[in-house]
């Protein structure tokens, strides 16, 4: 579920409320909101924006963002709520940070962490000796093909089946004979909403406690790094048909 104060919105469910109010939306204007909920710390360009929530065969030109932007405003206010998007001028639009005083963290990492992997967009689970999530934050679901078993009390790997096979790897950092571990670049299957690749890094949560070491997974969007890769790979080989053609005369 996520939360912006008083606004709920249920992905499983495909509702927004608020106060207890169910809001109805048009789809898009569900989907719209729940793209500013899928990244909250991001500018989103109306170029983005139709690259998430429309189809290449459906283009629309870039007012149809600011009208489908407009509906969803104008169904928030009648609702009562406040006007969660943030125009930001000349770049797009971006969901509105919350008030300080309604910002709570129950996050056991330190508030310096937290705000470093914000900075980053960097998404974290931690896990118990027996990869049971402890702690997830509200984010994360986006990285995963399976969100609705991110869970408290649910195994990391049914959400993060990447992660079978890996588990003595796993505890011998928990256990700190190593110090960490990564996976890059894997794919995520084809959805809007989520992104194409990422990255999981794995290492023990930093913690005063030594009796009580947790595993801390950290997610990052490598999408646009391995979208780069693929281009540069893809114009090397072209480049290397184009140098081997005229031996073939």
């Amino acid at each position: 579920m996520y939360k912006w104060g008083d606004l709920r919105l249920e992905p499983e469910a495909c509702e927004v409320s608020y106060q207890g109010q169910t809001l109805r939306l048009y789809p898009k204007e569900y989907e719209l909101l729940k793209l500013f909920f899928d990244y909250p710390k991001r500018v989103l360009s109306p170029s983005f924006i139709i690259d998430r929530l429309w189809s290449f065969d459906t283009i629309p030109s870039e007012s149809a963002v600011r009208t489908h932007i407009k509906g969803l405003r104008r169904k928030l206010k009648d609702a009562g709520a406040e006007d969660v998007i943030q125009t930001v001028h000349s770049l797009g639009y971006r969901l509105k940070p919350l008030p300080k005083e309604t910002q709570k963290s129950d996050s056991s990492l330190s508030p310096m962490l937290i705000k470093l992997l914000a900075l980053h967009e960097i998404e974290h689970i931690i896990v118990d000796k027996n990869f049971i999530i402890l702690e997830a934050s509200p984010d994360v679901k986006k990285f995963s093909d399976y969100p609705w078993d991110v869970e408290i009390g649910r195994e990391v790997t049914l959400a993060f089946p990447e992660l079978i096979g890996l588990e003595s790897t796993l505890l011998e950092i928990l256990e700190n004979q190593k110090p960490s571990f990564d996976i890059k670049g894997i794919a995520r299957s084809k959805n809007s909403l989520r992104p194409d690749y990422i990255n999981i890094y794995a290492m023990s949560e930093p913690t005063e406690n030594q009796s009580n070491q947790r595993l801390l997974l950290l997610f990052e969007d490598s999408s646009e790094k391995m979208i780069w890769k693929q281009q540069v790979v893809q114009q090397e080989n072209e480049s290397y048909l184009l140098i081997g053609e005229p031996f073939k005369n």
